[in-house]
């Protein structure tokens, strides 16, 4: 709920740094995500859907299959991923 009061205020400025910041970090082969850092970006980029779709109503379908996608990000995928790429 934290997460998602505090994303709800965000620019999209502010989201696309959160966003691009947690593709470096996802995509760097040097850096291994906790499970609770994986999940903490996953969930803020998911809420901020929520917000698009207020700001958006046109987007809000969109918008709702973009925060569902981000709800399905499996942590074990990401490490199956770091793993395959060592």
């Amino acid at each position: 709920m934290a997460n998602k009061n505090e994303v709800m205020n965000y620019s999209l400025k502010e989201f696309d740094h959160l966003f691009f910041e947690f593709s470096n970090k996802k995509n760097d082969s040097s850096l291994v995500l906790t499970k609770q850092e994986f999940y903490n970006y996953t969930i803020k980029i998911a809420a901020f859907s929520d917000r698009l779709a207020k700001l958006y109503p046109k987007d809000k379908e969109t918008a709702e299959l973009s925060k569902k996608k981000w709800f399905a990000e499996s942590y074990q995928d990401y490490l199956l991923s770091k793993a395959s790429h060592k």
